[in-house]
């Protein structure tokens, strides 16, 4: 019987990643056909709509009960207040904060210019755009200002809010309820190639394009997300009618004996690499595919001349291959 291939994922290491550090590209290769699209899909819907984050969710003015009314010597009016509310972006530490607390964060800066760093934080919430001007204001303490955040996901009405303040608050004159986007993610893009055209059998690749507000690392959110699709299809593991053992036995083992000793002992120039990185590994004495592979990728950034392209190249060989690195 034909046998699935284990995928392989790697993060795509460009000059553009280091210029961009919230926006990472990803693979995972090779596919059967039909999984790059299956994966794509539920990666990118997860992505969007269940990673979470900390966001502001209602806002308390000293002296305004609702968002359509002017503040002396402020200005901004209170609807131009809150569209600059919700722009904040937070930047959570789940290991510090207590993720059901609600935190009220008071303004204690009141200078010409407002801005988010003027805000008093909690141990474990950071502001990543600190320089998101709030308000200007033309007198010292013309604005008197504290923001309601918690941690959750997806986006929440000011209406749904509403509910969550009445609900947590009780119904306390001048707080009032805004929109909240609680996602880390700023927008998430797929594409799927196929790794072998013209050959018998097609294998896909998925190609991921991940970029965050700052907040969290793209891989970090990737990690997130499989995490959550992975809890959600253990669910499957209840059904006794099925062997899941046999299931296993339908992917190919990491190492068949016969092809992959003709694999690994594929020398190093046989490769088609460019000659920076063909010399450094020569250099590093690593002359097959298998003493290439018999250790952690992280050690290829370890071995001299061998700058990100190379490992970039080096890397795409090998999974060209249908073989992977070493675990760590």
């Amino acid at each position: 019987m034909e046998k699935f291939l284990k995928p392989v994922f790697t993060e795509i290491i460009t000059d553009e990643n280091k210029e961009q550090e919230n926006k990472s590209n990803f693979k995972i290769e090779k596919l059967e056909r039909g999984f790059g699209q299956t994966m794509g899909t539920s990666l990118r819907r997860t992505l969007l709509s269940s990673v979470p984050g900390a966001a502001a969710f209602a806002v308390e003015i000293k002296g305004v009960t609702n968002e359509f009314q002017s503040i002396k010597d402020v200005k901004e009016d209170v609807v131009e207040i809150i569209l600059n509310l919700k722009e904040l972006v937070f930047k959570a530490d789940i290991n510090i904060i207590d993720i059901e607390e609600i935190f009220e964060i008071k303004l204690m800066a009141n200078k010409n210019v407002i801005k988010a760093k003027d805000f008093d934080l909690p141990s474990g919430l950071e502001i990543v755009n600190k320089n998101l001007v709030i308000a200007n204001v033309a007198k010292e303490n013309a604005l008197d200002l504290k923001i309601y955040v918690t941690y959750s996901k997806g986006f929440k009405t000011f209406e749904d809010n509403r509910l969550f303040v009445e609900e947590k608050l009780g119904t306390l004159n001048g707080i009032i309820a805004i929109d909240s986007n609680y996602s880390p993610i700023k927008s998430v893009n797929y594409k799927v190639d196929e790794v072998n055209p013209g050959e018998s059998k097609v294998y896909e690749r998925l190609n991921l394009e991940i970029e965050t507000k700052g907040n969290m690392e793209p891989a970090e959110a990737l990690a997130f997300a499989g995490s959550i699709l992975k809890n959600h299809y253990v669910a499957f593991e209840e059904l006794e009618k099925l062997d899941v053992t046999k299931a296993d036995d339908m992917f190919e083992k990491e190492q068949i004996l016969e092809e992959d000793n003709m694999q690994l002992a594929i020398t190093i120039e046989e490769l088609n690499l460019s000659v920076r990185s063909q010399n450094g590994l020569e250099k590093a004495n690593i002359l097959t595919v298998g003493e290439l592979i018999n250790r952690p990728f992280s050690g290829l950034k370890e071995i001299e001349n061998l700058g990100d392209k190379s490992v970039s190249e080096i890397v795409e060989a090998v999974q060209n291959l249908g073989l992977s690195f070493k675990t760590e």
